[in-house]
């Protein structure tokens, strides 16, 4: 047994000046055992337990392994845990895990790397490495080595697992790097199977606990089922779109023979085996489990808490439902007819239908104009009784509205005649009631609309001849039932096709806002005392897209102005102000790439939710946390659909419910999220599924006390997040308009951001507040510089300039170009360019000293070097050439990777650089005014300042700075009397450790690191 030692000389001093605030990575290992869940995100152990009511806390978070990630999680009978990962391990009581009280976690190493471990009783621990072999340990004397067995098959191992079947025996169980599967037998140290069906690497291979069953996992992207006693391939099962990281076994059979797996692609899917079939029949499928790439980890419980749960590469913690609680029943044209005890004419169908919920009704119309009562409770169908004359009026056409609250349905024909039917029970016959529409004539109606504000009921009638106005007739509910208040008339926007899509009223400014096809919106002013309300204004073509599916106002306010949440069929959802003269201004714009959406809400804890359709399927969809919620197979186009949200006081079985026809038989698909009131089952936050590449703070501390954090990941996403005072991160929107990886961020104030990107993509970003809660839009995009742009832009940077910024931009392939940005008018204007030579520019600063303004650079060479600009700027003038190198020293080795300047006044400047040599060097700038020159000296060299390359450099208080390096140590140094000395350094669990940036809370110093995952420290 080896302890882990050899650290650069400068990788741990003074640890105990860093404390680990959070952290959000990929969480390698997870375990249930009881109510519990225990989770290795990276080398830090994070236990929850799941309370009766499904609502779940965290009891315990520690790092107890130094440096290495936890890969292992394993229980004894009596609740011994030992957690491996690398070469390390440890072991802990449970007791202690949940009791609450502070504990030290002694931890152990081999000098081989630990696949798994396995308790073989109280006192013994087997430890598997990956050469194949096994180390048996004796727990009670001091970890003692007692034996080390191999079956002399010593191949390497990506994975393995060890099954105890009883005492004596003990079958191991080795995925090797190249395609096979290694079963033996511990006691006897024999080789029973060399399973070989497999192309590639096994990532997992298990043994189900009776030992009749052997299932493995491959590069291949197949799973396979092996009898255990003969060897015997017996089924494979196909779905997965990559690698497949985990495999598990139901442990209750009684259903039939099931396996869980997730993987790379992001999904969950349950398999069930049936004999005598060579295909393993997929149940179930979560897509979209996490962001990005990978579920590294999963566990389940199908007996007691009925439940899976993952963990990906993007930190989260999820659990998921096995209890079955979505149903889904149908019912055929044929089934209705006769329940109903009508004859259905030839090719009749279901036109329309929609549901009272606190009557638990189902009304149907269908073309051939019968109306359907459907009580969903008792499963019972019948005929609402109409005259011939009332049917005929719905012959072929029928559109239906409902208002829940007070049980009433509305039926449009197709000359806008409306049929009110108020019910109190399936039993009881409805009042009827008919409203005649002389206003129409002969016209059609081609949209009925409902909406119910207060207590004011709104129904809308969409006529497609524009010379007939939009009518819009308002109503009370009292003790004389459902009454007509008024029918107001509204000009239709002329001279342009405007196809009704959807509706919302402002009741607090009286404002109607009309949404189309085209992505076009009309604005009414109820107020108007005029008998044809004229249109207030019409927004054509407001973004891309095909359609508005939805708009709801979220916020509206006195004066005169709301904010219209606005989603549009292709994938668009936008945040619209609209001012008192109606004009209108996105504030927050986003897309995903999830199908088509047909509609979203708010929901209570702000976070935004949306539905639609992607392929065959109907999803319901979490943008704020970014996880799918439910979805449902229903077939493909010209779909007849409904989807409906329960709130907790009207059902508190049911989350919503989605009704469809598919292949003319009506679908009704209830789903309870057994999570849904807890987080939605998502039980630890995080971040982005791929390597974090930049991270920038705002300035400014918004009045929750807390700042707005943005982070650039290499899977060409953004987050926008809130940093709390705590350290803890909570993610807000999710952006994906770049299409490349990218390289940099940052605020350039308060309100605007830069990001840059591959294939020369450079946007800028606008914020705004609604409620203390951050907004953002694409407020302006660089054009490339030809259409087929193959360079990045590694790094930018910028200063206030007239009304504007003057924003500099370095390249790849070694261009500068510095423009003018018009915040105003949001245009950029190219001021100067040049080339520094053949490397690639890695960073770029701006500095304006006086009415001086110079360009600093840091390049793949390892030089830093300096341009004056101040000759070359200037609006008016036509682009000139970037030519006056005025300092170029040779720094680093190599490349130049991380630079940060501190001003100490006007005209002196500390320069810290740090490169892939693991150097880090403080230099001085300083301005001399009476010639108007700069020179650069260095005064300080630390040649072994990292083990690896220093990667980022931010600034902590007045003499110290924060440095981070790709060996995983955050590094204080401190600049004093012209020279550096590390104060302090740590270990951090961010793998490929790339950017940092400080900030400050009521004067305490928070940093944020990031790499393959985030973490926060004071």
């Amino acid at each position: 047994m080896t302890s882990e030692v050899g650290f650069n000389p400068v990788s741990s001093i003074n640890e105990e000046e860093f404390h680990a605030l959070k952290h959000y990575g990929p969480v390698t290992s997870l375990k249930i055992h009881e109510n519990y869940i225990l989770a290795g995100n990276g080398s830090i152990l994070k236990v929850f337990k799941i309370e009766k009511n499904e609502k779940t806390r965290v009891v315990y978070s520690e790092r107890v392994l130094k440096r290495n990630k936890i890969h292992s999680i394993v229980i004894s009978s009596e609740g011994k845990v030992c957690i491996s990962g690398g070469r390390s391990f440890a072991m802990i009581n449970f007791a202690d895990l949940i009791s609450n009280k502070q504990f030290a976690v002694i931890e152990r190493a081999i000098n081989e790397w630990i696949i798994t471990t396995e308790f073989l009783n109280e006192n013994t621990l087997l430890i598997l490495n990956s050469h194949n072999t096994i180390y048996k340990i004796d727990i009670i004397n001091n970890f003692k080595l007692i034996d080390k067995i191999h079956c002399n098959e010593k191949s390497i191992l990506y994975s393995g697992s060890i099954r105890k079947i009883n005492e004596n025996k003990i079958i191991i169980a080795a995925g090797t790097v190249m395609n096979g599967c290694i079963i033996w037998e511990l006691n006897s140290r024999t080789m029973l199977h060399n399973l070989t069906d497999h192309e590639g690497s096994i990532f997992g291979v298990k043994i189900d606990n009776k030992g009749q069953y052997i299932i493995s996992c491959s590069d291949d992207r197949s799973i396979k089922l092996y009898d255990f006693q003969s060897g015997n391939l017996l089924a494979s099962g196909w779905g997965h779109g990559s690698r497949i990281w985990n495999l598990e076994f139901f442990q209750d059979t009684s259903n039939g023979f099931k396996i869980m797996s997730a993987g790379e692609d992001c999904t969950m899917r349950i398999w069930q085996y049936l004999p005598n079939q060579d295909i393993l029949q997929q149940l179930q499928l979560w897509e979209d489990c996490h962001r990005g790439k990978h579920i590294w980890s999963a566990d389940i419980d199908d007996i007691n808490l009925k439940l899976c749960v993952s963990g990906g590469a993007d930190g989260k913690i999820r659990l998921h439902d096995l209890s079955n609680r979505g149903k889904l029943n149908n019912y055929t044209l044929n089934y209705l007819s006769q329940q109903a005890n009508i004859s259905f004419k030839k090719n009749e169908i279901i036109k329309s239908f929609v549901e009272l919920q606190s009557l638990g009704l189902l009304i149907i119309i269908t073309s051939g104009g019968h109306i359907i009562l459907f009580d969903q409770e008792s499963h019972q169908f019948k005929s609402l009784e109409l005259s011939s004359d009332e049917s005929n009026k719905f012959e072929g056409f029928g559109l239906m509205q409902s208002f829940n609250d007070i049980n009433v349905v509305a039926v449009s024909s197709i000359h806008g005649e409306i049929l009110i039917l108020e019910f109190t029970s399936f039993n009881i016959p409805p009042k009827k009631t008919w409203i005649n529409n002389d206003i129409l004539g002969k016209n059609k109606v081609t949209n009925f609309m409902a909406q119910c504000i207060g207590d004011t009921y709104y129904l809308f009638i969409d006529c497609p001849n524009s010379k007939i106005p939009f009518i819009l007739k308002t109503f009370k509910y009292n003790s004389q039932g459902f009454q007509l208040e008024n029918t107001l008339l509204l000009e239709q926007p002329q001279q342009t096709s405007f196809t009704t899509t959807d509706m919302s009223i402002d009741l607090k400014n009286n404002w109607l806002i009309v949404a189309s096809r085209y992505v076009s919106l009309a604005i009414y002013d109820l107020n108007s005392t005029e008998r044809l309300i004229p249109l207030s204004k019409l927004h054509k073509k407001i973004s891309a897209g095909d359609s508005i599916t939805s708009i709801s106002i979220i916020e509206s306010s006195i004066p005169q102005e709301i904010i219209l949440l606005t989603i549009v069929r292709d994938g668009i959802y936008m945040y619209i102000r609209i001012n008192e003269t109606f004009d209108i201004n996105i504030i927050h714009k986003n897309n995903i790439s999830r199908g088509f959406i047909e509609g979203g809400y708010i929901d209570n804890n702000n976070e935004l939710i949306l539905y639609g359709f992607k392929s065959s399927s109907f999803y319901i969809w979490n943008e704020t946390k970014q996880i799918e919620l439910t979805n449902v197979l229903c077939g493909g186009a010209n779909r007849l659909w409904k989807v409906i949200k329960y709130n907790e006081d009207q059902h508190q079985m049911i989350d919503y419910k989605f009704l469809f026809i598919n292949k003319s038989e009506l679908n009704i698909f209830t789903f309870q999220g057994r999570f849904i009131k807890d987080n939605y089952g998502l039980i630890n936050e995080g971040t982005h599924g791929r390597e974090i590449r930049d991270v920038t703070i705002s300035p400014e501390l918004l009045s929750d006390n807390s700042r707005l954090i943005m982070t650039a990941s290499e899977d060409t996403t953004l987050n926008l997040s809130k940093l709390l005072c705590d350290g803890s991160i909570k993610n807000i929107w999710n952006l994906n308009r770049h299409v490349s990886g990218l390289q940099k961020i940052k605020f350039f104030n308060n309100k605007y951001i830069g990001s840059s990107a591959a294939n020369e993509e450079f946007f800028i970003w606008k914020i705004e507040m609604i409620n203390n809660n951050p907004v953002i839009r694409e407020y302006s995009r660089l054009q490339p510089s030809n259409d087929n742009p193959d360079v990045r832009i590694m790094d930018f940077d910028s200063i206030p300039y007239y009304n504007g910024l003057l924003i500099a931009t370095a390249y790849s392939n070694s261009d500068i170009k510095v423009w003018y940005f018009d915040i105003n008018n949001a245009k950029f204007q190219l001021i100067c360019q040049g080339t520094y030579s053949t490397f690639c520019i890695l960073n770029i600063t701006m500095l304006q000293i006086d009415n001086h303004y110079f360009i600093q650079i840091g390049s793949t060479d390892g030089y830093l070097t300096i341009y004056d600009i101040s000759q070359s700027i200037g609006l008016s003038s036509p682009v000139r050439t970037i030519s006056q190198m005025i300092i170029k020293q040779k720094l680093h080795q190599n490349a130049l990777k991380a630079i940060y300047i501190k001003p100490i006044n006007s005209y002196t400047f500390k320069v810290f650089t740090g490169g892939d040599d693991n150097a880090l060097i403080l230099g001085e700038l300083v301005y001399n005014q009476s010639n108007e020159s700069l020179q650069f000296n260095i005064l300080s060299f630390i040649e072994d300042a990292a083990s690896s390359t220093i990667t980022s450099i931010s600034n902590y208080d007045d003499n110290t700075i924060i440095v981070t390096s790709v060996d995983q140590i955050i590094r204080k140094w401190i600049h004093t009397n012209n020279e550096l000395q590390c104060l302090a350094a740590t270990y951090t669990t961010v793998a490929d450790t790339g950017c940092c940036d400080t900030t400050t809370f009521n004067d305490q110093s928070i940093t944020v690191i990031g790499g393959a995952g985030l973490s926060t420290w004071k």
